[in-house]
């Protein structure tokens, strides 16, 4: 059987066809799905696959791309896919630089040096001398030409978060030997054709981030989506705003990422994060990762947006972040097994006028009767959740396994506090945010007297939300805007 997959902005389908004697059937639909089959049967078996054949070529013509796994052409080509397939495992890393070594390509070393160096036991002297060593093999491993259009990431890219840069002001960065992230400051429709120009190039790219899109009228001259169409390139869609983001939907190398950071991500101790993100096509991108294990989204991402993205299955989830949306659906995300989930955070945008709170009570009961044994990090601001969800942290038992609790800008009084300090299990927490809420000087220091590091400064007095009045303003006070 050959499968098939099609991506864009607007659909994510499957299309399969298996060939058996004199006959063919075919499986197509929503990737996610099983789909609907329907077979067709011919005179002879020459035909049915003649006609198999021409169904395919129709579909690659119409940009669906081979999805069917092959038999490894080389020794060679089996190791990368042991890599591809576990990029956290260094004894596929270690098989693979042993075979290059045997065969004398540098990048065998090369891969040795960059593990070596990641060892913390390392001396002093030994990480000197295996980072001179780097440096030489690093400027041996010469990349293609659509490199040169991966600007490295500055300020001028996007305003940069200086406290939680997540790419140390470089673009493509190697780990253990290998190309495996790629940091984008502003993604350009020149940026994404160079990473379709790249090929296998960045087959072992599994960490992807994009900080901000380019305005249409920043496109480079002859570079927007009236260019001359390339060959592996798709064709952008006509009318859209940030056609990039509509190019970079469809690159191939999507089903491998790992870690996805769309926006700016937010320090932890930011009070303002960043909220300049379109997130309208966020769950067009996850959807093509079925293997995601960190994703932080700081983007305006809107409730159909945010009902597809939350219900999609994510099974090897460890982060889940989403900043500056107007909706959080997490009962539909904590609906599917999560097992190695550690963190939840979100940070909506301020609340619009004659709007519901985005994060409330509902939402936290259902991550709190979750089955959630790794959580760690619980961050739900700009949130109603008050004394009600002091009261489901204490019954649930969450706080047994929580080592930061992040409720800033709600309306937790010093009736919540108590509940919370009451609580033994309270003291496993190593922080406590809960600045600007609806504390007084005795609930703070309810808190502090459990030991539990806490911020609580500039607090208010609305303990509810208010819907006559047109303020709330602890909704909004972490939108910069």
């Amino acid at each position: 059987m050959r499968t098939f997959q099609f991506s864009d902005a607007k659909s994510h389908k499957f299309w399969s066809i298996e060939v058996t004697g004199t006959s063919f059937t075919v499986t197509y639909g929503k990737v996610g799905t099983a789909g609907q089959t329907s077979t067709k049967s011919f005179p002879t078996p020459e035909k049915a696959q003649a006609e198999a054949d021409k169904l395919i070529r129709e579909k690659t013509g119409k940009g669906y791309v081979e999805m069917t796994p092959k038999a490894p052409a080389s020794d060679e080509e089996a190791l990368e896919r042991a890599v591809i397939a576990n990029p956290h495992d260094l004894a596929a890393r270690s098989a693979y630089a042993d075979f290059l070594t045997e065969k004398g390509d540098s990048r065998g070393e090369f891969i040795r040096m960059q593990l070596a160096l990641e060892d913390p036991s390392l001396s002093s002297a030994e990480r000197k001398k295996f980072a001179a060593k780097e440096k030489d093999l690093m400027a041996q491993h010469k990349l293609g030409d659509w490199a040169k259009a991966v600007p490295e990431v500055t300020e001028n890219n996007w305003d940069r978060a200086e406290n939680n840069d997540p790419t140390g002001g470089k673009s493509l960065i190697f780990q253990g030997g290998l190309l495996t992230t790629i940091n984008i400051g502003r993604l350009s429709v020149p940026v994404a054709r160079a990473l379709f120009r790249a090929g296998p190039e960045t087959r072992f790219v599994h960490n992807l981030f994009v900080g901000g899109l380019a305005y249409d009228d920043e496109e480079e001259e002859g570079t927007d989506e009236d260019a001359p169409a390339e060959p592996g390139i798709p064709p952008i869609p006509e009318g859209v705003e940030n056609p990039a983001q509509h190019l970079l939907v469809r690159w191939p190398q999507l089903r491998f990422i790992r870690r996805f950071i769309w926006g700016w991500p937010a320090d932890p101790t930011d009070e303002y994060p960043s909220c300049h993100m379109n997130g309208d096509l966020v769950y067009d991108f996850v959807k093509q990762m079925p293997d995601v294990e960190e994703l932080r989204i700081s983007a305006h991402v809107r409730e159909p947006v945010a009902n597809k993205l939350f219900a999609l299955k994510m099974p090897r989830l460890r982060v889940f972040q989403l900043d500056h949306g107007w909706s959080f659906p997490y009962e539909k995300l904590v609906a599917q097994p999560l097992p190695f989930l550690e963190e939840i955070s979100s940070h909506p945008h301020g609340l619009e006028h004659g709007d519901k709170p985005y994060l409330t009570i509902k939402q936290l009961k259902a991550i709190c009767a979750a089955d959630l044994p790794r959580l760690r990090l619980l961050r739900l601001r700009n949130s109603t959740v008050g004394d009600a969800g002091a009261k489901e942290l204490v019954s649930s038992g969450k706080l047994k396994t929580l080592k930061v609790l992040d409720l800033r800008n709600g309306c937790l009084s010093d009736a919540g506090a108590k509940l919370l300090a009451d609580c033994p299990d309270f003291q496993n927490l190593q922080f406590f945010e809960v600045a600007n809420n609806a504390l007084t000087k005795a609930g703070i220091k309810l808190l502090e007297a459990t030991g539990v590091k806490i911020e609580a400064k500039g607090q208010h007095t609305q303990t509810t939300f208010d819907p006559e009045d047109g303020e709330n303003e602890f909704l909004w006070a972490g939108d910069a805007e």
